[in-house]
């Protein structure tokens, strides 16, 4: 049998010789074909190659979330596990991949901003004009006032005004007055004229000295009182007098009388005062921030309520450079005739001086006066971001100028045109400070309270749900029933008796409420708190027993109040998360002034403020920026 062999070159043997070039070609194209169907799948992407992606994407979604501890904060680890310090489980700290920039951000569902009756405003541009409204009261013009002292000691014999109100005339009669040091005085005059008639020669110098004798005289008894009128009837007449009549060195009304009939007096012993009220004064009390729009020279108006539909225009002659330290307010004076007398001294009136900024000709930048959180030092604006497929709000520290009635004037920060939250930036601030990033407190971003889970609205982060406007609505994110809610109602009542007391400057009454509080925290059972509950109120419980702790043990007024300061803090955080079970609102009220003009917070139960770090030195000093409805419960 012969061995055949099949081989390249006898497969070609069945083509005809001119094709061979061609059937090599396509063999090649065949192979090339065969392996790249290997790397490549039919939608022509490379399959190792897609693969590797996916891993990548995988792991970028993974390193997107960080888990942290959250009674440790400063504990960021990129998977789940343990805290290392206290061995709690740590949980997710949502990132997204956000850079440095975006760390104050919050993103938010259409449905949390409805929640959180998220409201926004342009920043435009405009006049700052402003209305300075002050209350003042009606005073003497201190030039029309005239003191009546008795120039030489004696005994007054007669009293032409006898009672105070009543109305004299520049010259008129006041008082006559007995005095023997005033006989002997014209008895000296008399004598002297006639020494210096006996002198004939006028050019001698012993006449000279007669003629200093008599202007002597004469002055001594001009210096006790007595006009020139009658001191030339006193020489015509030739007779003296122990009596003389003094007259009223100007008009006007008697605002005060010490005289009395034969009382004797003392040189320099005030008998009357006299006051001119064709011309009166003004004086308005303004507060320091409103100084800078007031100037000497500017117009004012103000009425009064005993004339009703009168108004009154003059010009301010006067500001106070000194501040009054209690009422951090100056004087603001204006003057005006009143010669129909229809103003009267100690009237209340109320002013009103309109001013206006001007920024080197141009239009200011405005915002709502509601818009910036204000720290006394830092304002803080919440914007929205101009993104079309998501809500997104940054904050960031602006630079404002002065206010202008219902705005204020931005000097940095802000463009014209962009939308800054007017109502709702507490929230948003609010949930940028539980979840550790900076906002108005907490400029660092670091977590003033331990323990806080970032609350959810919809799944998305937003901030805490209204008091004022979810109506009886309770945080969804922990689970609390009736009792555990009821329980806290002596903690909140014990608490606005400690604010009361504050208002009312009453260190001893603010020290026993302490201590009642804290016989209130140990009489809560903490069985009544379940779940995460449980983990918040113990939390809460640890940190109101320090602050009522240091408030039950301070030494003046200003160690409770900062200790009042501490425990405001931790109160209202609590009302945010657990919420109240009293039937009444709570208000959440801010003083931007207190604490070197740092600013607080406290709650108390009415919407008048009582201001519990000034007391009565500055009662109403301070805004009401929240209402605070009781919890609504459906759990039992």
């Amino acid at each position: 049998m012969t061995e055949s062999k099949f081989t390249f070159k006898s497969w070609f043997s069945f083509v005809p010789r001119k094709w061979p070039g061609i059937v090599t070609l396509t063999l090649l194209l065949i192979v090339a074909f065969s392996l790249g169907a290997v790397i490549f799948d039919g939608s022509g992407k490379e399959i190792a190659i897609t693969a590797i992606d996916d891993d990548h994407k995988h792991d970028t979604e993974k390193s997107s979330t960080i888990w942290t501890c959250s009674m440790h904060p400063q504990i960021q680890l990129p998977k789940p596990g343990k805290c290392p310090l206290c061995f709690m489980d740590l949980i997710p700290l949502e990132t997204g991949g956000d850079d440095a920039g975006d760390s104050r951000r919050l993103e938010m569902s259409p449905a949390a901003v409805r929640l959180a009756s998220i409201q926004t405003s342009p920043v435009i541009r405009g006049s700052a004009a402003t209305e300075i409204r002050m209350t003042g009261r009606i005073t003497y013009d201190e030039t029309a006032l005239a003191k009546i002292t008795s120039w030489i000691p004696g005994r007054l014999e007669k009293l032409y005004v006898d009672f105070t109100g009543q109305k004299v005339t520049k010259g008129d009669p006041l008082f006559e007055i007995y005095s023997p040091q005033l006989l002997s005085a014209q008895a000296e005059l008399l004598q002297a004229v006639k020494t210096l008639d006996k002198i004939i020669d006028n050019g001698s110098s012993l006449r000279s000295t007669a003629e200093v004798i008599v202007d002597a005289a004469r002055e001594k008894l001009s210096l006790y009182g007595l006009t020139e009128a009658q001191i030339k009837t006193l020489e015509d007449k030739g007779e003296t007098s122990d009596r003389i009549t003094v007259h009223a060195p100007i008009g006007g009304v008697v605002i005060a009388m010490e005289a009395r009939t034969g009382m004797y007096v003392e040189t320099g012993s005030v008998l009357y005062s006299i006051a001119g009220l064709s011309k009166v004064w003004i004086n308005f009390d303004a507060y320091e921030s409103d100084l800078p729009w007031l100037s000497e020279g500017q117009e004012i108006e103000f009425n009064s309520r005993a004339l009703p539909g009168r108004t009154f225009r003059s010009k301010i002659d006067f500001i106070d450079p000194v501040l009054n330290e209690a009422t951090r307010t100056a004087t603001v004076r204006a003057s005006i005739d009143n010669t129909d007398h229809q103003l009267k001294p100690d009237m209340f009136v109320s002013g009103t001086a309109y001013a206006s900024a001007y920024n080197a000709g141009n239009d200011n930048l405005l915002i709502p006066a509601t818009a910036p959180l204000l720290t006394g030092t830092r304002a803080v604006v919440y914007v929205r971001l101009p993104d079309d497929d998501h809500i997104i709000f940054e904050g960031r520290e602006v630079q404002l100028g002065v206010r202008t009635g219902q705005y204020y004037t931005v000097i940095d920060g802000l463009d014209e045109g962009e939308l800054v939250v007017t109502n709702g930036a507490f929230r948003i601030d609010s949930e940028l400070q539980l979840q550790a990033k900076p906002s108005m407190m907490n400029p660092t971003g670091e977590r003033q309270m331990t323990g806080h889970e970032h609350h959810q609205i919809n799944g998305k982060n937003g901030a805490f749900p209204s008091h004022e406007e979810s109506s009886r609505e309770k945080p969804s994110s922990l689970n609390i029933d009736k009792k555990a809610l009821n329980s806290l109602t002596p903690l909140y009542q014990t608490y606005f008796e400690i604010q009361m007391a504050l208002a009312n400057d009453s260190q001893k009454e603010a020290a026993d409420a302490y201590r009642n509080l804290i016989e209130n925290i140990n009489a809560i059972d903490m069985s009544f708190f379940e779940g995460k509950a449980h983990q918040r109120w113990m939390d809460y419980s640890r940190l109101l027993l320090k602050h009522i702790k240091d408030g039950a043990g301070a030494k003046g007024i200003e160690e409770s109040r900062d200790a009042f300061f501490h425990l405001s803090n931790t109160m209202i955080e609590m009302q945010k998360e657990f919420g109240h079970a009293e039937d009444r609102d709570y208000f959440l009220t801010y003083c931007p002034m207190t604490r070197d003009n740092s600013g607080a917070y406290w709650l108390q139960t009415v919407d008048t403020v009582y201001n519990s770090f000034y007391g009565a030195s500055m009662l109403r000093c301070g805004e009401i920026r929240g209402t605070l409805k009781a919890a609504m419960i459906t759990r039992e």
